[in-house]
């Protein structure tokens, strides 16, 4: 499945002075992480309509430790949601990304390619 069909936008992770966190939309240069359709709820239900979404974090581009979920990082290699590629952040970990609990979905985002 191409990353383009799971609705991906880039966000940054923004902690305001009310102490409020947000996920705000942003472009690839500035984005913190990513935020996508999860690719085995997209297939089971047919499309987005009751598919959760999944946000992964860009150590690499400063997200602090504190952002959630975690603990997983990776840095993004490409130009756009069409070329993406997640890197293990520290270089050398595990590339894929798993979910502990709800669907468990566990895959790689290889090429715009969610696998």
């Amino acid at each position: 499945m191409r990353m383009i069909d799971l609705d991906p936008k880039w966000l940054r992770y923004e902690k305001r002075e009310d102490g409020g966190i947000y996920f705000v939309p942003s472009t690839m240069p500035e984005a913190h992480g990513i935020r996508f359709l999860c690719p085995k709820c997209f297939a089971v239900n047919g499309g987005p309509s009751g598919t959760h979404s999944i946000i992964c974090w860009s150590r690499a581009r400063g997200t602090p430790e504190e952002a959630t979920p975690g603990p997983g990082r990776w840095t993004f290699h490409g130009t756009g949601f069409e070329d993406l590629t997640f890197e293990g952040d520290p270089v050398g970990t595990a590339r894929s990304v798993q979910l502990n609990g709800g669907c468990n979905w566990h895959g790689h985002v290889t090429n715009g390619e969610v696998i």
